[in-house]
């Protein structure tokens, strides 16, 4: 009967840490692939990346919660967002 419990035990440790790395190197993964800054929806890459390899699981779950934009990094990609315009130069200075 003890090898029944912590052969249970053993299954549901080893299905909570293979699902925390999943969700850890998805987020992650996430994060590196983003074209730039301006598409989370808060903080930079670089922050989110620090975030989700130094608290790990939490970091993975904070980001896909908070920093990551509707749709993650292939949406950001096939809809980039317009560059800013940049204003026509002004007329009639000698230079």
């Amino acid at each position: 009967m003890e090898w029944a419990v912590s052969g249970v035990f053993l299954l549901f440790f080893l299905v909570f840490v293979v699902g925390g790395l999943a969700v850890m190197i998805y987020a992650l993964v996430d994060a590196i692939r983003m074209p730039g800054d301006a598409d989370f929806k808060a903080g930079t890459q670089l922050v989110w990346i620090l975030v989700i390899l130094l608290a790990q699981v939490i970091g993975a779950i904070i980001y896909l919660v908070v920093g990551r934009p509707p749709g993650g990094a292939t949406a950001a990609r096939e809809h980039p967002r317009a560059p800013a315009s940049i204003p026509p130069p002004p007329t009639g200075v000698v230079g």
